[in-house]
């Protein structure tokens, strides 16, 4: 399977396995099911609410409201893949990821710029000018990923228990942080051997230290979560991305 190098700002170098071209496709027609059901669901209501007023309005309030109510249709993907980080529901079914080259979080502007590009990619050729481009770039990237710096990854993985060198994964397991990436081995050894310490002698001041030291490395958190569950979840993220 062919993979990319994703280079983190530590110059710790992680190799993921590109997207295979069959679960893409997948994906992505799982993606235009959902478009078309939403696409349907918009225009029921549009017909319902604004269809009996249509007299009461010009045309240009009419394709006012039309392109306000369908808006949502036409932005699915951008928000989709803004809000959970880089996949999209057809690229959760397939276990897909997008994912930056230089191991930096993925923003609402990588989102946007491949969003963007989505109509020269698909739209015109049906495809096909993303379909040449994803077969003939080196890391099986669209324009619109070479314009953002992107790659699409495969996410799935077997894990098994000898594979696991900090906590055991179940083979379903979904990471949280793809942040994690930032921490070099050694990093996440300190983090580790400190957290198991703490634990042990029930240190919890050390482990909110710990957790707000690793929060800022890695540029997330999560409020809903403590301390403890936290940096669990950092361990198993890293492990997820590291031992693959």
């Amino acid at each position: 399977m062919q993979q990319v190098a994703i280079h983190t700002p530590q110059n710790v170098e992680i190799g993921f396995p590109i997207a295979e071209l069959g679960k893409r496709v997948i994906a992505k027609s799982t993606d235009y099911v959902i478009v078309i059901l939403f696409f349907w669901l918009v225009y029921r209501v549009y017909e319902s609410i604004v269809g009996p007023l249509y007299f009461l309005r010009d045309m240009w309030s009419n394709r006012a409201v039309f392109i306000l109510l369908f808006l949502p249709v036409y932005t699915y993907s951008f928000w989709f893949e803004v809000l959970l980080r880089g996949r999209t529901p057809g690229k959760i079914v397939m276990k897909l990821q997008v994912m930056r080259l230089d191991g930096l979080p993925y923003s609402w502007e990588n989102a946007l710029i491949r969003w963007m590009f989505t109509i020269i990619d698909w739209l015109p050729t049906m495809g096909i000018t993303g379909f040449i481009a994803i077969s003939t770039t080196k890391n099986g990237q669209r324009l619109g990923d070479l314009a953002a710096g992107t790659v699409l990854i495969n996410m799935k993985k077997d894990v098994g228990i000898d594979q696991t060198i900090l906590l055991e994964l179940s083979n379903d397991y979904q990471p949280v942080y793809n942040q994690v990436i930032r921490l070099s081995d050694n990093d996440m050894r300190i983090i580790k051997e400190s957290f198991e310490n703490a634990v042990k002698n029930k240190d919890y001041e050390t482990i909110r230290k710990l957790r707000k030291k690793v929060e800022s490395v890695i540029q997330a958190s999560d409020q809903n979560s403590n301390d403890v569950n936290f940096i669990q979840t950092v361990m198993r993220d890293f492990n997820y991305y590291t031992n693959r």
